[in-house]
């Protein structure tokens, strides 16, 4: 049974580039492809957001497998997400394969806006493209004094049900921010297999051994396992219907097209105002005084202090500078050259 897999120390395999200068560059690629200024603005906040959250994996280093997809018309630049249903404490969008994180963002904005009319809100998008780094549209929620649960689907089978050495769900992930009275909250986000297929991608960029306990086997293509076995498994499951049926989408099994843009993606969030329930600032302080008795417990290993969830992806950016991989700069710079875009970085 594996819990999952976390990145070494990259600091060797990292550059930061200037936050702005970055920004204009990615937001001209989008441009070159139709992608309306907003969409853009939206969809390259995400990408760094996720480096800031020491995500590469979900960050601008994908920004050429999106303009791949594109022009392979799995997403369409002027796509745009339409209301199917309407209430005053849900919604069904259609994300119109625009790239899912303009989706993605409205759907979590939406859902927030319920949440604070009628206590809860919850909002399901399908017609979708994958959104990138998941607990980033949590994160958003609890920025608002929300708790929010969410999850994602990943296209077809990719990982491997317990009795079986065969594919048998999607790689779903799942999130859940809670606020706190720290500057970050709560964040629990993971995969339900034992890493994302990016994450052992840029391992295998790097020349990063994958551990043992990561894949089902050592062939080709091989499905991963689920993370904590049964659990992980059955998280895939309800995040399957989650973000699939109720979105007017498919159950993975179902999902015959492999692409890279993850083509199908439906996501699902439910976010609760803490106001409606309880004092907000006394709901914080509760939280808060837990996780630092939490933190102040006696380490089994004392180079390793005890963590909570989402203390390794807090935010590493120093406003000015964004980290990426140098192979993904790089990936940048060779693209935006063949789009006849200068860059300044």
């Amino acid at each position: 049974m594996s819990n999952g897999v976390a990145y070494p120390n990259l600091a060797e395999h990292m550059v930061r580039v200037p936050l702005e200068e970055l920004r204009t560059t990615l937001l001209a690629m989008l441009k070159k492809v139709s992608m309306f200024e907003f969409d853009s603005k939206v969809a390259v906040q995400r990408m760094i957001d996720a480096d800031l959250h020491g995500l590469p994996q979900h960050g601008v280093g994908r920004i050429c497998e999106y303009l791949d997809a594109v022009d392979l018309g799995d997403i369409d630049p002027r796509g745009r997400v339409l209301t199917l249903v309407d209430s005053p404490a849900f919604a069904v969008l259609d994300g119109s394969r625009a790239i899912g994180s303009v989706a993605a963002t409205k759907g979590i904005e939406l859902a927030v806006a319920k949440a604070k009319e009628c206590g809860t809100g919850t909002v399901a998008v399908g017609n979708s493209q994958t959104l990138g780094a998941l607990g980033v549209y949590a994160t958003l929620a609890a920025a608002e004094g929300c708790i929010c649960f969410c999850c994602t689907s990943t296209g077809g089978v990719m990982v491997s049900a317990p009795g079986t050495s065969e594919a048998a769900v999607g790689n779903n992930a799942f999130a859940w921010a809670i606020p706190t009275a720290e500057e970050s909250p709560l964040l629990i986000d993971s995969s339900c297999g034992t890493a994302s297929r990016g994450k052992l991608n840029i391992l295998q960029e790097l020349g990063i051994p994958i551990p043992a306990g990561v894949l089902q086997s050592d062939a080709e293509n091989a499905p991963l396992l689920p993370r904590g076995g049964a659990m992980g498994f059955g998280m895939a499951l309800a995040c399957s219907a989650l973000a699939g049926p109720l979105a007017g989408g498919k159950m993975p099994n179902a999902k015959k097209k492999a692409i890279i843009s993850a083509n199908d993606s439906e996501h699902f969030f439910y976010v609760i105002d803490v106001s409606h329930f309880a004092d907000l600032d006394a709901f914080k302080k509760k939280v808060t005084e837990a996780l630092a008795e939490i933190r102040q417990l006696a380490p089994t290993n004392a180079a390793e202090p005890v963590r909570i969830p989402g203390d390794r992806s807090q935010a590493i950016g120093d406003g000015e500078s964004v980290p990426l991989l140098k192979s993904s700069a790089q990936q940048i710079r060779q693209r935006a050259a063949k789009m006849k875009i200068d860059v300044t970085w």
